[in-house]
């Protein structure tokens, strides 16, 4: 859970930047170097592996935005809301990810 005391607004929820950790992976292929992406969450994954971190994002803490290991992703932020980044990222895992 994101710490109370940190005086931001929990669940966080609304825009907010992710950093690829790997920008040439073809998850983020003709995405922004900081896309943009919808957030709604009050909880935040902190995996035992730092491999599979694939992107992080800043919201009292820095916490993985995204999580890949071959063809499977996930994000913590909702790509059908985040328009024509999430599109575009959808898009990336059917065409590049997805059928590896």
């Amino acid at each position: 859970h994101f710490p109370r005391e940190s005086g931001l607004k929990i669940p966080h929820m609304g825009w907010n930047s992710i950093t690829p950790h790997d920008p040439s992976d073809p998850l983020w292929t003709k995405l922004p170097g900081t896309p943009h992406v919808y957030f709604v969450h009050s909880f935040y994954p902190s995996p035992k592996d730092d491999s599979v971190i694939a992107a992080t994002t800043e919201y009292a803490l820095p916490f993985a935005s995204a999580v890949r290991r071959g063809n499977l992703a996930a994000t913590q932020f909702h790509p059908e809301k985040s328009q024509r980044i999430g599109l575009q990222l959808l898009e990336n895992f059917l065409t590049k990810i997805a059928p590896a």
